[in-house]
């Protein structure tokens, strides 16, 4: 095992594959690609295209070899199965996670370094049913944690949480989903202390839907002394500045893995609008950036990119136990941010509190309408099919659509709109803790 691990470096790679089963475009082909170029298939050579636009491609080439492989997006079986089928020869060591009532988070991972345990944490803030044509809520998005066994005696294990939060459908507003992702990098935080306090080199990684300096961001960084890989290595960004680049120079410059033009299946997009969505933060006190890149910037030859996203790539030195400084201590300075941030959060829940109290009170609304309706219509029945007697077929179907539709809304107002609302609370709770304990660590009255 210590073999694979040159010099004590780990080579991460996180991809969004893209792989809803219907929906994304060229699925089977881009995905059998992507299987074949992880597990260094010669034969997916014929199918690889360097982007003549860009010599980002042909640089990736030179290293297409990696230790760990975090997925996501992988929920098609047979997706699956032929990624394990190809790639089983380099990561013997592999997993898909499974939860949701749909699919599953369509998280996985592949392994170099023997896996010692799993485990699967499901964020309870996720979207809502009514929003089917989104699918978040019913794949049931979740934080996938791996333990890989230490490299050596010096080492220390690693602790891979791979996820793939709520995505946002639109930059404001209800459709933005802001609180659910905040709500679920506040829950993702806890877990990355518990794993950071039990001594575990921790790596958050994945599509986190988040560009840099938003609220999850901050949470996942300022609440757990994470850092971001790219920045640690690159600085931090200006995001500003890196919308005015050429989309090659985003990629290149800014790490942008998500809307680039360049990507032929978000070709139609602005330039301004390339982000940053896929990540892996690190604990700075046992892992150290020494290489950050965007990958899987080729095209697959008569179909195009191998996904909507490009991959991210980094390389991490392993801090040894004996060099690595365990004392952390918060300053005032980092107090104080982390106040900043409950203080936005607390807003940004009793924001969304008013549109959820909303829509579980028309919904309720809904539900005791429809039963009006349905005792009115067998009463209009009566009478109008004495005078024409195919109304009554008419009626048949009114009642059936208002009962299927009053009985959904119903079912959500009063089982998931409540649970909705209880855990917004119970997040909200937490907060105000953390605020108030705060505030007695900077000696500060509230």
């Amino acid at each position: 095992m210590a073999d694979t691990i040159v010099g004590k470096e780990v080579r991460f790679l996180t991809l969004n594959t893209w792989g809803l089963k219907l929906v994304s475009k060229k699925r089977v082909e881009r995905l059998r690609a992507i299987a074949e170029k992880l597990g260094g298939d010669p034969s997916a050579d014929h199918l690889i295209s360097i982007d003549s636009q860009s010599s980002v491609g042909s640089r990736e080439r030179q290293v297409d070899d990696y230790d760990i492989v975090a997925l996501q997006e992988i929920w098609c079986k047979d997706d699956w199965d032929y990624i394990v089928k190809k790639c089983q020869h380099k990561y013997p060591y592999y997993r898909i996670f499974h939860s949701g009532i749909i699919a599953g988070p369509g998280l996985a991972i592949l392994s170099k370094i023997p896996i010692d345990s799993t485990f699967l944490y499901r964020f309870p803030i996720n979207g809502r049913p009514s929003a089917f044509f989104r699918g978040d809520w019913y794949v049931g998005k979740s934080v996938s944690v791996t333990l890989l066994r230490p490299v050596d005696s010096n080492s220390f294990p690693l602790a891979i949480l791979n996820s793939h939060m709520h995505a946002p459908y639109a930059r404001r507003g209800d459709a933005a989903y802001y609180c659910h992702r905040s709500c679920q990098a506040w829950d993702f935080s806890k877990l990355a202390n518990l794993y950071k306090q039990a001594g575990y080199a921790v790596v958050v990684v994945g599509d986190l839907n988040s560009r840099p300096g938003s609220l999850p961001h901050k949470f996942l960084t300022k609440e757990t002394g994470l850092v971001d890989s790219w920045e640690q290595l690159h600085g931090s960004q200006d995001l500003k500045q890196i919308a005015k680049m050429t989309p090659l120079n985003q990629i290149k410059y800014g790490g942008t893995t998500c809307d680039s033009t360049l990507n032929t299946w978000r070709s139609m997009r602005q330039p301004d609008e390339a982000c940053r969505l896929d990540y892996a933060l690190i604990d700075p006190n046992r892992l150290q950036t020494i290489d950050a890149q965007v990958r899987f910037t080729e095209r697959i030859a008569t179909i195009g990119s191998f996904s909507d996203h490009f991959a991210y790539f980094c390389t991490l030195r392993m801090i040894p136990k004996s060099a690595s400084d365990h004392t952390s201590s918060d300053s005032k300075e980092l107090l104080i941010g982390r106040l900043a941030n409950y203080e936005e959060m607390l807003k940004v829940i009793s924001r969304y509190k008013r549109v959820a109290k909303a829509q579980k009170f028309w919904r309720g609304c809904h539900f005791w309408v429809s039963i009006f309706f349905i005792i009115a219509a067998h009463v209009v029945t009566t009478f109008t099919s004495e005078r024409a007697c195919w109304s009554s077929v008419f009626w048949v179907f009114f009642t059936m659509f208002v009962t299927a539709t009053g009985l959904i809304d119903g079912l959500i107002s009063f089982l998931f709109g409540k649970k909705e609302i209880r855990a917004l609370n119970e997040v909200y709770q937490e907060i105000v803790d953390m605020r108030r304990s705060t505030l007695e660590r900077l000696d500060i009255k509230s």
